[in-house]
């Protein structure tokens, strides 16, 4: 164990977290848990429960961290801003002309980016196309023909199809599939070698997917054949949610993005990370105040809503930017005090989000508690 490490695991609060992922664990709260932390450095992690009976979770156990994807999509699109391909606001129906039509031909790129677009989360077939194991493309088409929900840039509801339009958009423009081109330009770069946007076919598909996590699915799921636990929904590459990872691996996308905001990254520039940081529904002239005020967004990073069920923690500042996933998962970053944190868990986060922010003021704590002892021993 690290120098790094054992200031961290000597922590009252690290081991208060520890102590109480067991009991979550051992009380079948959660099947597992794995967890990590950083605050400039990483924290030993934490994995608890068994993937499959008599099997213990690893490090190489994979959870489906689904919407956790977002960012990552989002990263990818602004890699193609700093490149001078795009700009955020310009029209989706500029590159992709089967949206030339009606009130759609409006979206502009930074409206999908911050949910602002007026499509809506998922497809009223969603359940019929999963259960059909439809491709993408079967639910990108259905996509350009469902009505707004409203006009664009005059609201703002959450829209993961918005993401299935910026999956399509970034394939246009690179010339490759979005799983490819995320694991060419993040992935590997970061050496993320425990991330798949989507099992792919070929030799190592079924390795890959024995090491995923099953998650206890939601009601709504229990007679679709294509829910999260199934080969079909973890090969897709949904853009919206379809991303297998670890604990280790997220952390380190956090703390890419976490350099990058500083001028010290890789992937992105200082400009590119703090505007995706910035709240942007304040840009748009016609956004209701509620949205603008209370449930703010970046590009493709949510804010912490303070008063909302689903907050990142208690006692972290409204600007710290991060996201949920409804598999049980939930991610953040504070960018001014340099810190971060991954929460996975196998339980759908409408059925655990109390527990989860109480984990996720329990990892504040430690990261604050760390921080603090690091400074009076410099």
């Amino acid at each position: 164990m690290s120098h790094a490490e054992e200031d961290w695991t000597n922590r009252r609060a690290w081991r208060s977290l520890v102590e109480r992922v067991a009991s979550l664990v051992d009380n079948d709260c959660f099947g597992a848990v794995g967890i990590q932390a950083l605050n400039r450095v990483h924290s030993p992690v934490i994995l608890r429960g068994n993937a499959r009976p008599d099997e213990p979770v690893t490090e190489q156990s994979l959870f489906l961290v689904a919407s956790l994807t977002k960012p990552v999509v989002a990263a990818a699109t602004m890699s193609l801003v700093e490149a001078g391909v795009i700009s955020l606001n310009q029209r989706v129906s500029e590159i992709l002309p089967e949206w030339n039509r009606g009130e759609r031909r409006r979206i502009t790129i930074r409206q999908l980016l911050c949910h602002a677009s007026g499509l809506p989360d998922q497809l009223p077939s969603n359940v019929e196309l999963r259960n059909q194991r439809a491709p993408l493309d079967e639910f990108y088409r259905l996509t350009t023909e469902v009505p707004l929900d409203y006009p664009p840039g005059k609201g703002s509801r959450y829209q993961s199809m918005g993401y299935l339009v910026l999956g399509r958009l970034i394939e246009q423009l690179s010339g490759e599939p979005l799983p490819e081109f995320v694991r060419r330009t993040i992935f590997e770069p970061l050496q993320m070698h425990n991330t798949f946007l989507g099992a792919a076919e070929g030799p190592q598909r079924s390795a890959v997917l024995r090491r995923v996590i099953d998650v206890q699915l939601p009601r709504e799921q229990a007679d679709c054949s294509g829910h999260w636990n199934s080969d079909y929904w973890r090969s897709l590459g949904a853009p919206w949610g379809g991303m297998l990872s670890t604990p280790s691996d997220v952390l380190t996308f956090c703390r890419e993005m976490l350099a990058c905001y500083h001028g010290t990254g890789k992937l992105l520039s200082s400009a590119s990370v703090r505007e995706m940081c910035a709240p942007q529904l304040e840009f748009f002239e016609e956004m209701p105040k509620r949205e603008r005020r209370f449930r703010s967004w970046g590009l493709g990073w949510r804010h912490n809503w303070k008063s909302h069920a689903e907050t990142f923690g208690d006692c972290l500042p409204p600007l710290v930017v991060g996201h949920w996933g409804a598999t049980g998962c939930l991610m953040w970053i504070d960018m001014q005090a340099e810190s971060a944190a991954v929460i996975c868990t196998t339980v759908p986060s409408s059925e655990s989000r109390s527990q989860l922010v109480r984990l996720s003021n329990l990892v504040h704590t430690a990261v604050q508690q760390s921080q603090a002892h690091r400074q009076l021993t410099t």
